[in-house]
């Protein structure tokens, strides 16, 4: 019989099932905060500025789980998301076909950030799958949780439905709206507050203002078409490009985003609530309210197996206040606010054991009907009757380019 060949032993290779704590990559941004600021500094303060990285002053993202994002420690340390996730590949990723990457190669699915804002972002949008797919990309659906908000803070997701549908279609008055900067005006602006989560499918034009802190969880991919930029100069002082033509091929006149509504999934040790739940993600928050005790055998600690709703496929924990223990593989990891770990699909089981009051947000890419369907409706719900929160046709899978 033939050896494998390296490429098959890569694939196949284990994690080991270990939890998996990445560095932080700090990326500079036009609309960003100073590396110094207050709004950096509640989840990163300056004994922790050390994983840093980039040239600029201006901070507008933290990228957590990015293919550079390198592995803080255990025997993948140095090295990065990618490279882990094409050694081990479904040991990694689980065996969720909906999953393959358009280029044939494994490709960690969700990108999760922190985005600090002092100015307005451009307005934007993200295509759906089916039209990234001759790009060799996924689309990008996304979520925005907000952590923080100044006074009067806003974001815009969409139209107002008083701009009619022949207005956004027409190629020649879109394309004149981007250019003059009235398109800013067409679109659906509103005030956020702190604890709020927003779903903005593929294909749904938006933008955010300035004053806000979030979380971002999106598929993974970086394809985004401009159609206004306030006309300011980026980190090389000249003008963003735009892609006005490539936007008019992907924009949905009218979209299913906005303001999501939690939903209480269940209580036990910690409040748990579904966020907002998509083909590309599900999104839950955690919180713990007490920390654990000091005698090892009273420690609130939450235990998960592969027959959880998040098994087979890779989880993803947020420390956005406190920390936390994270014990799999027969190792351990402690997480602190503005980390990750990520807990892989070959662990069989895995234990939480939070350390001080904490929030958490736990995200992975759903088995559609046993992580959502068969739940809710073991629990008298249905995703219709949570309209607001469960998004089964998003963009990100289903493009319409209307």
């Amino acid at each position: 019989m033939n050896s494998p060949s390296k490429a098959t032993r890569l694939a196949s290779a284990s994690t080991g099932g270990i939890p998996i704590r990445l560095q932080p990559q700090f990326v500079e941004r036009v609309w960003g905060a100073a590396r110094d600021s207050e709004e950096l500094a509640f989840l990163y303060p300056s004994d922790r500025s050390s994983t840093t990285s980039g040239n600029g002053p201006r901070i507008g993202e933290v990228w957590l789980t990015g293919s550079e994002n390198r592995v803080a420690i255990g025997p993948w340390a140095g090295k990065t998301l990618q490279e882990v996730t094409s050694t081990c590949g479904a040991a990694l990723l689980g065996d969720n076909p909906g999953f393959l990457h358009p280029s044939g190669q494994p490709v960690f699915p969700l990108l999760v950030k922190f985005l600090f804002t002092t100015e307005k972002l451009s307005v934007q949008v993200h295509p759906p799958d089916d039209f990234a797919k001759g790009l060799g990309s996924w689309g990008k659906t996304e979520m925005w949780h907000i952590l923080r908000a100044a006074p009067g803070a806003r974001l815009a997701i969409g139209f107002r439905d008083d701009v009619p549908v022949e207005v956004i279609a027409d190629a020649s008055r879109l394309r004149e709206s981007a250019d003059s900067g009235a398109i800013e005006k067409m679109l659906h602006w509103q005030e956020v507050h702190r604890g709020e989560t927003y779903f903005v499918p593929a294909g749904t034009v938006h933008a955010i203002g300035a004053g806000i802190v979030l979380c971002e969880i999106q598929q993974n991919s970086d394809i985004t078409y401009r159609l206004y930029d306030y006309n300011r100069a980026g980190a090389d002082g000249k003008p963003r490009p735009l892609h006005v033509s490539e936007a008019m091929e992907v924009i949905r006149p009218r979209g299913e985003g906005g303001r999501t509504e939690p939903y209480a999934w269940s209580n036990g040790p910690g409040t748990r609530q579904l966020l907002a739940a998509c083909p590309c993600f599900a999104t839950e928050r955690w919180e713990f309210a007490a920390a654990s005790m000091d005698d090892e055998n009273q420690k609130q600690i939450l235990q998960f197996t592969q027959d959880d709703r998040a098994g087979n496929r890779p989880v993803i924990w947020i420390a956005l206040e406190g920390s936390a223990e994270f014990r799999a593989g027969g190792s351990s990891e402690t997480i602190h606010a503005g980390e990750v770990v990520i807990i892989p699909a070959d662990a069989t089981s895995y234990n939480v054991c939070p350390l001080a009051p904490s929030v958490f947000l736990r995200t992975y890419p759903p088995d559609w009907d046993r992580d959502i369907v068969e739940p809710l409706r073991a629990l008298g719900k249905s995703p219709e009757q949570l309209c607001r929160t469960i998004f089964p046709t998003s963009a990100g899978r289903k493009g319409d380019a209307g």
